[in-house]
């Protein structure tokens, strides 16, 4: 008999430090479809919710579709928005209690709201208690981030939680897929799975916990041996966290799910913990001045590829505007030419869009959101290209397709050129995980001398083969990686740099 399972998905990474709000309005640009509407999204789209269709389908599952949800990363998210989720959700998960056999959610785990820090924590709760008052006993798999803040609330009311292993994210689509066969095999063969949960005191930077890098790899790598070594052990979840969310828990943490003894389970753990210690140095990567890191440039000579200067400050895919111009303005203040950048400015496309393509425009871009990422620089250059900034990925694998799957929207763009750069101009903010988003818009970052990367590691798998030298620069922006910058209130006692400092 086939087994009908409700599935949903909520996503958002969360940054309690920017001032604006992620609002239902920022859902409904990104996604937010509920009922049919939501297989007739997903299916074929590259995301975590596809892979989980593809399983279900191969299975046979009947699929009960309720509601998924997911923003760019950004600011606080407003109550309304975490409300639309839950009403419908859980009228679905009412209405449809007695008959199903399980319930699939896609999550990230590091999302805020203005009334909970911990949704996805509240959420499972919630979940737990409707179940267990109705006598049901069901597995509930959720699908999380890397990134995720992993809460006891989280562990406790879930059955498995299964995390993405690569940062960049070009596993989320697998990972979903490999979350809904294991819930396939608990509905074959019901077994008494028990996940354990080890915190950590650490908070590292987005830039220190690329999955290619120590510390990440070592303890990646030496989880795998450990699932390989005890057939007990299920899965092993290495969580790098989000260090811009200022919760209670916040940061580095493990956990397993294991059908055999915990306490063994949590001596794995343990071991991990301390590979974590030895390997710590290399999770607080440093970060040069930008004429410091100009001169180093000068001193490379000519080559082929790009240099990147990687503006980790303003990571859009870590939630901050993608309008900063602490690296643009200094950087067209040298002279320097063959320079390529985006700027997130509505207000910059629509002068463009009023000149009409070919015209020449004097523009104040970037710097517009807050006072936290520069200010507005002038510009004078010809409006190149304009567009609806549609484009689909040229790798399908990409990050971006974790949040978004295969065809994103900028919303309207404008490409200027002035004697020293092509700038991308974008109402809504892209990470840049992938070169379709340039070249879509008749950019071709590999012949550029210089490229602003606004990113800390997703943007590794696209830039990385075209470029000759990358170059983390320091620069002002709230997606900083001197986290010892951020005004920590809640999170207290948790070490934020490798010198031992301490949040709160």
């Amino acid at each position: 008999m086939a087994s009908t399972v409700l599935m949903a998905g909520l996503f958002h990474e969360t940054h309690t430090f920017l001032a604006q709000s992620t609002t239902l309005a920022d859902f409904e640009a990104g996604i937010l479809a509920e009922g049919p509407a939501m297989l007739d999204q997903a299916r074929g789209n590259g995301s975590p919710m596809d892979g989980a269709l593809e399983v279900a389908e191969r299975c046979g599952w009947e699929v009960v579709p309720s509601i998924q949800m997911s923003a760019m990363p950004g600011g606080m998210v407003t109550d309304e928005a975490v409300a639309r989720f839950e009403t419908r959700f859980f009228a679905d998960l009412e209405a449809h209690l007695a008959r199903i056999d399980a319930i699939f959610l896609i999550l990230h785990g590091a999302m805020v709201s203005e009334g909970q820090d911990d949704v996805e924590g509240a959420i499972l709760t919630r979940i737990a208690d409707m179940l267990r008052a109705a006598g049901r006993d069901i597995p509930v798999v959720g699908v999380l981030d890397l990134h995720a803040n992993v809460s006891r609330a989280m562990i406790d009311n879930s059955t498995l939680l299964v995390a993405y292993r690569e940062n960049p994210h070009s596993d989320a689509r697998d990972t979903a897929v490999r979350a809904a066969e294991l819930l396939a095999d608990l509905l074959v063969t019901p077994r008494d799975v028990r996940q354990v949960h080890r915190p950590t005191r650490h908070v590292l930077p987005p830039t220190g916990v690329g999955s290619a890098a120590n510390p990440m790899r070592a303890v990646l790598d030496r989880a795998r041996e450990i699932e390989a070594e005890d057939p007990d052990i299920i899965g092993i979840n290495v969580m790098a966290g989000y260090s811009y969310a200022d919760i209670p828990d916040c940061g580095f943490s493990l956990n397993a799910a294991t059908t055999g003894d915990p306490d063994r389970a949590r001596a794995h753990l343990d071991e991990l913990a301390d590979l974590l210690e030895a390997h710590l140095a290399d999770g607080y990567p440093t970060e040069a001045r930008l004429e410091d890191v100009l001169a180093r440039i000068d001193d490379l000579g000519p080559g082929e590829g790009p240099v990147l200067l990687v503006e980790a400050a303003d990571n859009i895919g870590g939630g901050s505007p993608g309008d900063a111009t602490d690296i643009l303005g200094p950087l067209l203040a040298t002279g320097r030419k063959g320079i390529v950048a985006a700027i997130n400015d509505p207000e910059a496309v629509q002068a463009c869009i009023r000149a009409g393509l070919g015209a020449e425009v004097s523009l104040s871009i970037g710097g517009k959101t807050d006072d936290q990422h520069g200010a507005p620089v002038p510009v004078t250059g010809r409006v190149r290209h304009l567009s609806d900034g549609v484009f689909d990925l040229e790798n399908p694998k990409s990050h971006l397709a974790s949040m978004r799957g295969t065809r994103i929207g900028m919303g309207p763009s404008a490409v200027i050129v002035t004697p020293q750069a092509e700038i991308l101009l974008t109402t809504h903010k892209t990470a840049p995980m992938d070169l379709g988003h340039l070249h879509s818009q008749g950019i071709r970052p590999e012949e550029a001398e210089l490229v602003i990367v606004k990113a800390a590691v997703s943007h590794k798998a696209a830039y990385d083969p075209i470029a000759r030298a990358s170059f983390n620069v320091d620069s002002a922006g709230l997606c900083t990686s001197n986290l010892t910058r951020l005004p920590y209130r809640k999170l207290r006692g948790k070490q934020i740099a490798l010198d031992g400092t301490l949040a709160g």
